[in-house]
């Protein structure tokens, strides 16, 4: 059984669409709300990465191969600065692991640099 984690007591009640309208995204997933969808979605996918399953991709990214990966993250299939009324539809949002979405969000290229050569040699 998987556990979850303890999820704090909602405070306020957020118009979370004017709120990441104003830029405000970092508020929005730290908030109760973003923990409740995010649960719901990664239930729903089974806590498996659907981007290495097979079973979803964005058109331009495909796996190299498939397999079972687990999936930690949520990502929202339209971003929600493109549209802040689908933050919290889980119909928008996909279940992936860490490595998945770091190749869909195009960071995976930056993570392996080559390091230089120092100048002169160390010599203690």
């Amino acid at each position: 059984m998987i556990y979850m984690k303890k999820r704090r007591t909602r405070r306020k009640v957020y118009n979370w669409e004017k709120e990441i309208a104003k830029g405000r995204t970092d508020k929005f997933y730290h908030s109760t709300d973003w923990d409740i969808a995010r649960e719901k979605v990664l239930q729903r996918d089974k806590f498996c990465c659907q981007f290495f399953l097979g079973k979803w991709d964005d058109g331009i990214h495909k796996p190299n191969k498939y397999k079972l990966v687990k999936a930690t993250m949520v990502h929202h299939i339209i971003a929600i600065k493109e549209r802040p009324d689908l933050a919290l539809d889980i119909n928008n949002m996909i279940s992936l692991s860490f490595e998945a979405h770091e190749i869909i969000e195009d960071r995976i290229r930056f993570q392996y640099k080559k390091k230089d050569k120092p100048i002169t040699k160390e010599r203690w």
